[in-house]
């Protein structure tokens, strides 16, 4: 009894020493929890990956960080030698020997200076072989996080190559308790815009230009692309900056681009600075690059690049939907860190579109308009009194101020001929030549064809919500329009000639039968007489 007495005594002791010790390994636990802190970074685009090196260990109270040493993120050797030999920041750290020292000497350097960016270029080029800590590959709740990181002072920065319309962060040195940071990035943007005639507003990109237009086959079109810069501009020593534009295959680029720098979207103070970027066509494609905007005197994170062509829509135009959409994308730098040099992001394409339309007109008997009239001759001009020319489609190949030189346009056995690529607005259609039979009109027809587009700044990209509607009237009655196929269809009726008299008529005739009945009667009686007299 005594004995197990002695051992109930025993195990208990050894039960208080192990909740003892299991009650000291909990503060301990607590206590290195406390020790460990996050960095939150606010970025809610997805595709990155972000890594903390530590630059300095050290005891943190507050924002001081004493009893300071290397951390584990840097090479330190060589990232004191690197430092001592910088050319921007070198003559600070000549004197250092100890990461306390090097500690001391950014303790002067202002918050965003040249001289921290400097200190921030070497040490990431003499960061240890692996991460102290990374986030995850994708945003929670529009942040990324690095965990688990210990008191110290941390160099943060993207783990890959960052690609799309995003850019990688600059270079950010924290010192580490709990904390949050956004990145040090920026992309800029680009539009594309054409000009309209009939669309007279501004809205800030030059009068006329938006989003969707109409014109003739024929035509030069004028388009305008705009470029902006990132708020970021100043933190790359070199910046690339390339135009990407496509034209579609009823476009013809017409070798005339020019580059200005300007301070708004219309190019009110534009200046021309074509000589520092370097233009090729290929195709459809056109290409407008700078390898080093930084060295263009004038430019800055505030400017906007602005490029101005035009292109001459052709006889592969599209009649009608789907139109002849264009787009354009720019490429840009987007890695300070390496300079600016190598690493280029895209921005998404932005597109306009250009409509042209057919005129059909059917030469039909005014009496019955199912009888369709063969070999009619016309000639259309336009409201600025020029007479359009065609090639033997019926395309639209140019406009001449004199009407001889002008085609004649000529109804086949179905009554039918076409022009083909006309944009919007007021024609008149002159007849030449009536079929046989048929009275010539004596008037022009007065032609107006209407479209309904969506003019404007906002346009969705999809073709059927550009063009809504097609009308057209002649002399006032109305046609019949098709969107898809873009033909404006006309009847033009032609009436029969009438069977008139001749001056005199019948009457005439019968005197003039009569007059020779008795000519030829006085020659006989006269003939006779003379053959009794002798």
């Amino acid at each position: 009894m005594k004995h197990m007495k002695n051992t109930m005594k025993h195990m208990k002791k050894m039960l208080g020493l192990l909740l003892a010790a299991v009650m000291v390994l909990a503060m301990n636990i607590t206590a290195f929890a406390a020790d460990t802190y996050t960095i939150t970074i606010k970025n809610s685009n997805s595709g990155h990956q972000y890594e903390a090196y530590q630059v300095f260990s050290g005891e943190l109270s507050g924002n001081i960080l004493s009893n300071v040493e290397w951390g584990a993120g840097v090479k330190e050797v060589e990232l004191l030698t690197a430092l001592k030999s910088d050319p921007t920041i070198g003559s600070y750290f000549a004197e250092s020997g100890t990461a306390a020292d090097v500690a001391k000497v950014l303790e002067a350097f202002r918050k965003n200076s040249e001289e921290i960016d400097a200190f921030a270029a070497v040490v990431g080029k003499n960061l240890s072989d692996s991460a102290t800590g990374t986030s995850g590959t994708e945003p929670i709740d529009g942040n990324y996080s690095i965990t688990g990181l210990n008191a110290g002072y941390y160099f943060v920065k993207d783990k890959n190559t960052v690609t799309g319309n995003d850019a990688s962060t600059k270079f950010i040195l924290k010192l580490v308790k709990d904390t949050e940071v956004a990145p040090k990035s920026s992309v800029p943007n680009v539009e594309k815009k054409v000009q309209e005639g009939d669309y007279e507003t501004n809205d800030g990109y030059g009068t006329g230009y938006n989003d969707v237009a109409d014109w003739n086959i024929g035509d030069a079109v004028p388009f305008k692309l705009i470029g902006t810069l990132p708020s970021t501009y100043d933190d790359y020593d070199t910046y690339k900056y390339v135009f990407h534009d496509t034209l579609s295959a009823g476009l013809t680029y017409n070798n005339d681009v020019k580059v200005y720098y300007a301070s708004d979207k219309e190019g009110t103070d534009k200046q021309d600075i074509t000589s520092s970027f370097s233009i090729t066509a290929s195709g459809n494609e056109i290409t407008v690059a700078c390898e080093n905007l930084k060295t263009v005197t004038g430019v800055t994170k505030d400017s906007y690049i602005i490029v101005e062509y035009t292109a001459t829509l052709n006889t592969d135009a599209v009649i009608g939907l789907d139109g002849n959409t264009n787009e354009v994308y720019l490429e840009f730098s987007n890695n300070p860190n390496a300079d600016g040099d190598g690493e280029t992001g895209n921005t998404p394409t932005d597109k306009v579109i250009v409509f042209t339309y057919e005129l059909d007109t059917t030469k039909v008997d005014g009496e019955d308009n199912s009888i369709k009239l063969q070999n009619a001759e016309f000639k259309l001009r336009n409201s600025e009194g020029k007479w359009v020319t065609v090639d033997s489609a019926g395309k639209v190949t140019g406009w001449v101020d004199n009407e001889d030189e002008g085609s004649t346009l000529i109804s086949d056995e179905q009554g039918l001929f076409k022009v083909i690529g006309l944009d919007d607005g007021t024609y008149y259609l002159k007849e030449t030549k009536a079929p046989n039979g048929y009275n010539e009109l004596k008037d022009e027809i007065e032609i107006v064809i209407s479209a309904s587009t969506s003019n404007g700044q906002d346009w969705d990209g999809t073709p059927g919500s550009a063009l809504i509607d097609l009308d057209v009237t002649a002399d006032g009655e109305s046609g019949t329009g098709d969107t898809d196929t873009g033909i404006a269809g006309i009847t033009v009726e032609n009436n029969k000639g009438a069977t008139l008299p001749e001056t005199g008529g019948i009457g005439t005739t019968i005197f003039y039968i009569a007059g020779g009945i008795m000519v030829l009667a006085a020659a006989v009686l006269l003939i006779t007489r003379r053959r009794m007299s002798k």
